[in-house]
């Protein structure tokens, strides 16, 4: 059975409007956030409630997926560690960073053009394709070090992201994840919190991310990639 929940899927939304709200985001572009993410998740729900178009959905997904594979793996494991897992992503999550990447709102030179053709259609299959493959436990992450990453977790992540990592629905699953690619990720989003010399808007930006990891060190950062590594 798909591990996709939608339970709590209002309140989850409701806390992403405080919280872009807290970040400073004019109140029409939350709204626009908001609504865009809730049409992703109705259409990801709709699929996942009928099982012919679940099916469909899934084959039309694996054909559309060799491209994606290069670099995220087949199966939705990367191939190497700066790319994140795709595998048991929260498919409302996969489908609007997508949509991010194709109307401009998140920069990636090999994203933008591959997503380019892709219609809402073709994301959602896809989305709902890498969601449902196996994440493989990440072999490499050091307890000690996760260990320390715990506490910081439970203090700036698990609001959003969940206590297990697992995220929501339109939100990110972090458990498992590659521990360079978050590693990467937090610290390019305190660089842009601090608007450090090189500051470029081209990269990804969060104002909510940016706005938690601002106070975070090089070893909290190193903490919290081995914690999340190890979430199941």
């Amino acid at each position: 059975m798909h591990k996709y929940k939608s339970s709590g899927a209002a309140l989850v939304l409701l806390c992403a409007g405080g919280m872009l709200a807290i970040s400073g985001l004019a109140h029409a572009d939350v709204e626009s956030e908001l609504e865009e993410r809730q049409n992703i998740v109705n259409e990801v729900e709709r699929r996942l409630g009928d099982e012919k178009a679940r099916a469909r959905a899934m084959e039309a997904g694996l054909e559309r997926s060799p491209l994606c594979g290069t670099c995220h793996g087949p199966d939705g494991n990367a191939r190497k560690s700066e790319y994140p897992n795709l595998a048991a992503q929260n498919p409302a999550y996969i489908a609007e960073q997508m949509a991010k990447f194709k109307d401009g709102r998140r920069k990636s030179f090999v994203m933008e053009a591959l997503v380019r053709s892709f219609t809402m259609e073709d994301k959602v299959n896809l989305a709902l394709y890498f969601s449902s493959q196996q994440l493989k436990p990440i072999t490499e992450a050091s307890p000690v070090l996760a260990a320390k990453g715990e506490r910081k977790f439970k203090e700036v992540c698990a609001m959003c992201h969940g206590e297990n990592g697992r995220g929501e629905a339109g939100y990110a699953r972090v458990a498992g994840q590659q521990i360079e690619y978050v590693m990467m990720n937090l610290k390019r989003f305190r660089a842009n919190a601090h608007r450090a010399s090189d500051f470029d808007e081209a990269k990804r930006t969060n104002a909510r991310m940016e706005q938690v990891t601002q106070f975070l060190t090089d070893e909290e950062i190193e903490g919290l990639a081995h914690y999340i590594a190890l979430l199941q």
